[in-house]
């Protein structure tokens, strides 16, 4: 038979209900398999007043198990006498076992009593009247209210329960609430009871009321986007199709019903972004676009059910509509009076981090390293200047009412006011970029100028940070620190620039003030953690990773090597420059730390000569591909020092030349890589 729980509760907010399935659909198959209750399969759905789990095929009875009990040593077992001692009785009895029934095994620690016992199944309706009230219990949110004298906590008060196996209700209260088989319609409309008659008839019970409810998702997305469909084909349009805003809509609905209305051409001069932000996230409705993406004077809301005053509820829904957007006109008319230079001003009253001084001082701070990385990075006199531009006024927009009011369109709006102001259309482009990439995979800016400005933003984010002892530890990272340290790895790769990452760290460590918890000597490392990522992702096997972590050379040439060691991984050449500098390594670390340095004169044996001349005859290499078969040659040379030349001699001046040669050798089998960290493969 099948069975089903139903929690019906008050309006779930909309992002809550994803994650309560699923821990629902989790817990249910830990908990039923800790009762040995068998199944053929398990679902969850629901709607923001619904939280649904339905069990398919559940076994009528919990699977019999035996199993061996470990008891006291077996010297316990029986007294001198032959009787059982009071030890033994008191097991056998706790197992329910007779004493006669217990046994005797060997194990490591020598021979004990053990109880071998069969546990019987239990009836399932037995079981899931403790399941049920457990699975609920499980559940965790992210806000949780106390509504009733017993304390119990939940999201929402808890108004209705459904639990059933087959046809019989599983009795049992929660929060003072009884479980019954009856459901409840649209919140919008008369609370009649719906009996469900069985598990199998719970969806179709819903779906064929007067006024349907949809509890599947993927049922309820379908009839959304069909309903949405329908008024975009009246229109002549199509919707903005907003992947989040579907999601959230199916999420807070329990029967979607899409609305098109229209709104005056006024408010197409907003900005495109700002006014799809106010549909999209204030008033959940979805924009209207042509085949070209060009937003109309149109708009799709979407209500719960249907009612016979349709057109009733799409004037209250143009009402919000307007009034939202008659606010997003007065924001942005308000900020192009004031114009970023003032804004920019306001940045002085506006705090950065505790000890790293204002927005304003850290605007100063970009600028700085924006014309320092351009210098370093040799971009031309235009460039540069229009990227000191775009630093300058990188963060001005913060200071604006529509990103007070739109946090999300910060950099977007500062784009659209320097545009309003005839700034130049590569400064415009750099502080709409400014904040790319959003996250670890997402968009980079496309532009020098953009990488630029945006790669200065976040190394100073870091630098600061860092510099005020705020490092990330564990899941623990407040200001989006990793995402920042990726975004600003990503755009150094992306661009190909020649910046390592002890290079980035000094530039962006210049002009921040002191500071006593400072913590920058571990920011190297940290932006390393993130090249790290990005090497794995390309499946560069754990040992190359090692091989090639180097905080001096530039990124695009750490990346580079890895790509090259991976592809020689198994070829002889670098398995012989690997084996040779593994052994170079391991002499020289019983080495005296202050070597002289090597004296030319004192070698006089013919495999030292000879490896010294081949040291110094090796070609320059252009690459490290090239590098790695010039160090190949080296490989026969090599053998014969070590098979014809003691290094730890007597003699202190010879022995620690010799040694100062193996430096020496080891500086260019190490130059571009740690390759003694290279396992040894076939």
């Amino acid at each position: 038979m099948n069975a089903l729980l139903q929690i019906g509760t008050e309006h779930l907010p909309a992002r809550f209900l994803r994650p309560a399935l699923q821990q629902l659909e989790e817990n249910a198959v830990n908990i039923l398999a800790e009762n040995r209750l068998k199944y053929s399969a398990l679902e969850t759905y629901g709607t923001y007043k619904k939280l649904v789990l339905e069990i398919k095929d559940l076994a009528p009875v919990s699977e019999d198990i035996s199993k061996e009990v470990k008891g006291p040593p077996a010297k316990l077992l029986k007294d001198a006498n032959g009787n059982f001692t009071p030890q033994a009785a008191g097991f056998a009895a706790k197992n329910g076992i007779k004493p006669e029934q217990l046994i005797v095994k060997e194990t490591e620690k020598g021979p004990f009593i053990y109880a071998d016992i069969k546990i019987k199944g239990i009836k399932t309706d037995k079981l899931l009247a403790v399941i049920f009230p457990q699975l609920i219990k499980s559940l965790n949110f992210a806000k949780n209210m106390v509504w009733e004298d017993s304390g119990f906590r939940f999201a929402r008060p808890i108004r209705s329960i459904i639990a059933l196996y087959g046809t019989k209700v599983i009795k049992f209260e929660i929060a003072g609430v009884k479980s019954s088989n009856k459901a409840y319609g649209l919140s919008s409309f008369k609370q009649t009871p719906i009996i469900i008659k069985s598990p199998e008839a719970y969806k179709d019970a819903l779906r064929n009321q007067i006024r349907p409810i949809l509890v599947d998702l993927d049922e309820r997305r379908k009839a959304l986007l069909r309903s949405i469909e329908g008024c975009t084909k009246a229109l002549g349009f199509q919707a903005d199709l907003d992947e989040d805003l579907i999601n959230e809509t199916v999420n807070f609905t329990e029967h979607p019903i899409a609305l098109a209305g229209d709104m005056a051409l006024s408010f197409m001069q907003l900005p495109k972004k700002l006014l799809t932000t106010v549909l999209k996230t204030q008033i959940k409705m979805f924009p209207v676009v042509n085949n070209k993406g060009e937003l109309q004077p149109h708009f799709i809301a979407v209500r719960d059910g249907v009612s016979v005053n349709q057109e009733e509820v799409k004037t209250g829904f143009k009402n919000v509509m307007t009034a939202r957007l008659t606010d997003a006109v007065f924001f942005f008319e308000n900020d192009l009076k004031l114009g970023l230079d003032k804004m920019r001003e306001k940045l002085k009253n506006i705090n950065f981090i505790d000890g790293m001084g204002t927005m304003e001082d850290k605007t100063k701070r970009i600028s700085a390293l924006t014309s320092a990385l351009a210098k370093e990075l040799h971009f031309n006199q235009t460039d540069t200047e229009n990227a000191k531009q775009a630093a300058a006024y990188a963060y001005a927009d913060l200071a604006s009412s529509v990103v007070y009011e739109f946090t999300d369109l910060q950099g977007y709006m500062g784009a659209v006011y320097a545009q309003k102001e005839g700034r130049a259309p590569d400064i415009c482009t750099a502080l709409e970029e400014f904040y790319l990439p959003l996250s670890a995979n997402s968009e980079l800016p496309k532009t020098a100028v953009g990488s630029l400005v945006s790669l200065a933003g976040k190394l100073d984010t870091l630098a600061a940070n860092f510099k005020v002892g705020q490092v990330p530890s564990g899941s623990q990272d407040p200001f989006a620190l990793r995402r920042q340290a990726m975004g600003a790895v990503r755009i150094i790769l992306a661009n190909n620039w020649p910046l390592s990452i002890n290079n980035s760290v000094e530039l962006a460590s210049k002009n921040l003030p002191e500071s006593q918890n400072n913590c920058l000597k571990e920011l190297p490392e940290f932006l390393w953690q993130r090249l790290q990522n990005i090497l794995e992702e390309k499946q560069i096997p754990e040992d190359i990773i090692s091989a090639v972590k180097n905080f001096d050379k530039p990124l695009n040439t750490v990346l580079l090597n890895a790509n090259i060691l991976k592809e020689e991984l198994k070829s002889p050449t670098l398995q012989a420059v690997a084996e040779a500098a593994k052994r170079v390594v391991n002499i020289l670390k019983q080495a005296p730390q202050n070597l002289p340095p090597l004296n030319t004169a004192l070698l006089k044996e013919e495999g030292e000569i000879a490896l010294n001349k081949a040291v110094d005859n090796l070609p320059k290499a252009e690459d490290f591909s090239k590098e790695l078969k010039n160090l190949a040659s080296l490989k026969q040379t090599l053998e014969d020092f070590f098979a014809k030349i003691m290094v730890n001699v007597k003699e202190a001046e010879i022995k620690n030349n010799r040694l100062a040669l193996l430096k020496k050798v080891k500086a260019v089998l190490l130059n571009s890589a740690a390759l003694e960290n290279l396992k040894k493969r076939g």
